[in-house]
């Protein structure tokens, strides 16, 4: 209820985003630029937008119909029409004209149920629905329920999508009608020659021109750093805290009956469990997943608590939630349980019920339980391992339970993350992020042929060769090659398995890879033996290092999928 009411709320202030302010002139001038009186323009407007962003949020982020179009055309065709749109009210003639060859005066009288001038409700239509997808980077919250929910759970993110776009739709249908009353008051904007709608005209495509260019990135960006309103972290505080923590001790949260596990198959190391069977147990719940080198990190934590408190009325539960299809694969996640010496139960939770049931967000994501089956602590991400054991041991003490006198290493834990190290990058169209280089990996799927681009700054990658481009990966076809500019203690990347059995050759800053400098211990003689679908450890120095660059040569037939960082 609470992200219900956030999502109508933030969608009435995100009228006030940086990346909406300079769109403002648009809504107001396609609300007048018919007649100024009419009350319905302003309506279209907004019930157009409206319908754009939802149809723009359902295509694009919830479905793989437009995958092969990279989302930056779509940017493109908004900017394009506003430009149109602006030639059009800057050459009314022009406009009438077009209109009355195509017949689309009568068309839209048919689809708005309206009899007056030529095409008098076609421009609102059209502008507010060009305007869809610049909206729909606009706001913290909408983001959260793309990025979050959706995945998870369609219906209920489109409830929450639907009620951020009443709450915007509302606000932008009483700026149009203020704007409408305000200026109809000055009796020349209704010169359709006139200079005040050439203005306006002139704005439709000034407006265009930045969208189409990207400019209007900079100008939100100068907006938001010179006004004191600071409507993201406004608005983020929208975003529920889906953890319940109260921030108080080692027990952070408010204790609450756990959710019941739902939707889990492929019981490993255990019978299937239900919240029943544990009640007298304390409980540690992890959602991890296999490939995430931030989960890989917590697992010998994590055996060590089980390794001694097991006897003593504790049990750890992994539930394994995907972040790659690959990681689906039931006998994949066996694979890497046994390889990682994992002896607690694990369940996979491949549709993400148990995750949603728990509102979790992130690999990792803790939540211990005590022995009534009440969440008493949660922990998202690495690191806190002190406050977990110690919080381990006090619902292990409570009424008067048995806890052993030895601790683990956890009481000495630290997080090897730095704010300076190159962030999660992913390969695929679905994500990609800081790709140099012609074409763009988000240009769409298929086989292409790249021209790798300069390193400029860290964090850099770019192609060189034939590569097959998916949602959630690229895969060599020939002469394919990879070149990333990073800062790390430790690079790793995840490949899906395909071309078991093929090496990759791995270089570092034009020179081979050896025991003696920097090594990954997946590293031998300079390559990397692909065997399975897993993490690889490419890169390990000593201290943090602020700017290197590693190339792949991979062979046919080998796929990537990302690349991580540690420290």
């Amino acid at each position: 209820m609470f992200l219900l009411i956030g999502s109508f709320i933030a969608g009435m202030i995100t009228v006030l985003a940086p990346c909406v302010l300079p769109l403002l002139p648009v809504i107001i001038g396609g609300s007048i630029s018919g007649k100024v009186d009419d009350k319905k323009r302003p309506l279209i407007i907004a019930a157009s937008l409206a319908a754009s962003l939802i149809v723009f949020t359902v295509l694009l982020k919830a479905t793989t119909l437009f995958i092969d179009i990279p989302p930056a055309i779509f940017t493109i065709i908004s900017g394009g029409i506003l430009i149109i749109l602006g030639i059009a009210l800057f050459f009314p003639s022009l406009y009438d004209g077009i209109i009355a060859r195509l017949n689309l005066q009568a068309k839209s009288q048919q689809l708005l149920g309206q009899a007056g001038g030529k095409g008098r409700y076609l421009g609102a239509v059209i502008t507010g629905a060009a305007l869809g997808p610049v909206f729909s980077s606009c706001s913290p919250v909408y983001a959260y329920i793309i990025a979050t929910v959706l995945p998870v759970n369609f219906a209920e993110a489109m409830v929450y999508i639907i009620a951020y776009v009443i709450g915007l739709s509302l606000m932008l249908l009483l700026i149009g009608y203020l704007g409408q009353r305000f200026l109809k008051r000055i009796k020349f904007i209704a010169n359709p020659k006139g200079w005040f709608i050439r203005t306006i005209a002139v704005i439709f495509v000034v407006v265009g021109l930045l969208i189409v260019t990207g400019f209007d990135k900079k100008l939100q960006t100068y907006v938001s750093t010179h006004t004191p309103f600071d409507f993201d972290s406004f608005s983020s505080t929208l975003i529920p805290n889906a953890t319940k923590t109260n921030g108080q001790g080692i027990l952070n949260v408010d204790a609450y009956d756990a959710p019941e596990f739902t939707g889990l198959t492929n019981w490993i190391n255990s019978e299937p469990l239900t919240n029943k069977d544990l009640k007298g147990k304390v409980v540690l719940i992890d959602f991890w997943t296999y490939s995430c080198i931030n989960c890989i990190r917590t697992q010998p934590y994590l055996k060590d608590w089980y390794a001694t408190y097991k006897d003593s009325d504790f049990v750890i539960i992994g539930l394994h939630a995907p972040e790659f299809s690959f990681e689906k694969n039931s006998k994949n996640v066996q694979d890497a349980v046994k390889k990682a010496g994992l002896e607690y139960p694990i369940a996979l939770d491949n549709n993400f019920s148990t995750w949603n049931a728990f509102q979790n967000q992130y690999w990792p994501g803790t939540y211990l339980l005590d022995k009534e089956g009440k969440v008493r602590r949660y922990h998202g991400g690495e690191g806190e391992y002190k406050e977990t054991e110690q919080a381990i041991r006090t619902l292990l003490a409570e009424n008067g339970g048995r806890v052993p006198e030895r601790t683990t290493r956890a009481l000495d834990g630290s997080v090897p993350v730095s704010d300076a190290q190159s962030p999660e990058t992913y390969l695929g169209t679905k994500r990609a992020s800081n790709f140099v280089g012609t074409p763009l990996v988000t240009a769409g799927t298929g086989i292409k042929t790249f021209t790798p681009g300069e390193l400029k700054n860290i964090d850099d990658w770019t192609l060189a060769g034939n590569w097959e481009v998916s949602a959630e990966g690229i895969k060599a076809v020939s002469g394919s090659t990879l070149k990333f500019r990073f800062a790390a203690k430790e690079m790793y990347f995840v490949t899906s398995g395909d071309g078991q059995g093929k090496q990759i050759q791995v270089t570092l800053n034009g020179q081979p890879i050896s025991q003696t400098n920097s090594m990954g211990s997946d590293v031998h003689n300079s390559n990397i033996a692909i065997s399975e679908a897993r993490l690889y450890r490419a890169v390990k120095f000593k201290t943090f290092q602020k700017d290197n660059i590693l190339e792949l040569t991979v062979p046919q037939g080998v796929q990537l999928n990302a690349f991580t960082f540690g420290s």
